[in-house]
């Protein structure tokens, strides 16, 4: 499946709201954790028009189907680094959809805003994302133990990141 990554669109926001109601998908995000209007979703893309801390866009496919978001958020253009975040609608898992749109916003964080370092965090209950972010190359450097309260008990966040000079090396292989 071919994908690309745009703008958000106000028209998108249904899309986000189905995947942020969907049970599989809601239990594994930090920021779900509170409820979502619609009106509070498209807020978030009409700021996403004009922010230059934080870029989102659309994962999309041949017919321009919404079936995700993804983003680089707090840039930090002094240290040169920014937070990883990806949501993609279940219907589309295991299609590598997921891989691919990493690499073009990887590419795009190292090759157009000149960063140093992405990374993410991740709730340690998250283990298909983790497994996820293994094998497209992010690195673990750590556990916040016990930081998260999530359903009911605390959970560890464990952090990743990828450095530009890892991914210019696995582009030149």
């Amino acid at each position: 499946m071919e994908i690309k990554l745009r703008a958000l669109r106000l028209s998108d926001a249904e899309s986000i709201n189905e995947c942020i109601q969907d049970e599989d998908i809601s239990r594994m995000f930090l920021f779900t954790r509170y409820p979502y209007s619609e009106e509070e979703i498209e807020k978030f893309i009409r700021k996403s028009f004009e922010d230059k801390i934080n870029v989102h866009f659309a994962i999309t496919n041949e017919d321009n189907e919404y079936i995700g978001t993804i983003s680089l958020k707090n840039i930090n253009y002094v240290d040169r680094n920014a937070e990883y975040a990806i949501m993609i609608r279940k219907e589309f898992w295991g299609k590598d959809v997921a891989k691919k749109a990493t690499y073009e916003i990887l590419d795009y964080g190292f090759n157009t805003l000149n960063l140093y370092k992405i990374y993410l965090n991740v709730l340690s209950i998250n283990v298909r994302a983790i497994k996820f972010y293994e094998k497209v190359g992010f690195k673990r450097e750590g556990i916040f133990r016990d930081h998260v309260y999530k359903n009911g008990k605390y959970v560890d966040l464990v952090w990743y990141s990828f450095f530009k000079e890892d991914f210019d090396e696995m582009n030149s292989l």
